[in-house]
């Protein structure tokens, strides 16, 4: 997206910082952020603009799958080996609904991270099950690289409320070409996702 972004305004001048912390616009004079999760509902005097929304998918490789077979109900996946993303406090615990009822479980596995990269990367090379919002993994679910499962139960649900992608920028920055230009180019390439 970064090089169709360049290729369309190559007056504009990126300077990416990554990095899952959260960042002062103010202190480290930054035009914009992009944050994910439940913001709608911020008390902060930032603009705040929806990017895009997003769900989360329990899925595995083929060769994976084709090994250790595939997980018919979230009971089943004791017996896998799920990837963890070690961001926040409750990773070890995937909850799922399906008809108004709430069901928890337990996972553990042989890779645990807090970054959600790797863990994509380990889920397409075979070495388990991922939980993985599908701006992340939607490219791979449509090659057939990875193969979604449980999809009749919705992953994560008390995390899913008003989950999304946004652009959080200055006041004094509404009015930049160049933000509005980067948040309508996101937006665009994001809502396809």
């Amino acid at each position: 997206m970064l090089t169709d972004f360049l290729s369309r305004y190559p007056e504009v001048q990126l300077d990416l910082q990554l990095s899952d912390r959260l960042s002062n616009l103010v202190e480290e004079d930054l035009d914009l952020v992009i944050r994910v999760g439940n913001l709608e509902h911020s008390s902060s005097s930032l603009i705040l603009r929806k990017l895009a929304s997003y769900t989360r998918l329990v899925c595995g490789s083929p060769e994976y799958f084709e090994q250790y077979g595939r997980p018919e109900s979230p009971d089943d996946l004791p017996h896998h080996s799920c990837l963890l993303f070690a961001y926040t406090a409750g990773y070890g615990t995937w909850r799922f609904e399906k008809e108004g009822k709430t069901h928890s479980v337990r996972v553990r596995g042989a890779l645990c991270a807090n970054n959600s990269a790797l863990l994509r990367q380990a889920c397409l090379d075979g070495a388990g099950i991922i939980l993985m919002p599908t701006w992340l993994i939607g490219e791979d679910i449509s090659t057939g690289r990875l193969q979604p499962v449980l999809t009749a139960f919705q992953a994560q649900p008390q995390v899913e409320v008003d989950s999304g992608i946004y652009a959080l920028y200055l006041p004094n920055r509404r009015h930049s070409p160049r933000v509005k230009a980067f948040v309508d180019f996101l937006r665009d390439q994001l809502i396809s996702l």
